[in-house]
């Protein structure tokens, strides 16, 4: 009975660890189909920029799989749902059924 209780104690510290730490895999570079570059950077600055100018920057904060975005170009903040696979990202548009779909083209 210890045993059990002590796997599942591990199990549900581990679960809370993970939970809270910052994606690692999300930093770096990437491109959705709009030619748009997401830098996502380890200090969790970001900046999405065309090959015209930068169109959103600001600071990210990672809670709850959910993305904290406070813009400092705008001064706006807003939750967004992401998914993070092996070479893509899907982050939702603020305020909008829709998303954008970014595969890693660097670190």
């Amino acid at each position: 009975m210890n045993y059990i209780y002590l796997s599942l104690t591990l199990f549900m510290n581990i679960f809370s660890y993970s939970e809270n730490n910052n994606p690692n895999e999300i930093y770096g570079y990437w491109l959705n189909n709009e030619s748009e570059v997401l830098l996502i950077q380890t200090n969790n600055t970001f900046t999405r920029s065309d090959k015209f100018s930068v169109l959103a920057e600001g600071e990210v904060e990672f809670v709850d799989n959910k993305i904290l975005v406070y813009r400092s170009d705008t001064n706006e903040e807003y939750i967004l749902e992401y998914y993070l696979g092996n070479e893509t990202l899907v982050v939702m548009k603020p305020n909008s059924q829709e998303a954008w779909l970014f595969s890693r083209i660097g670190n």
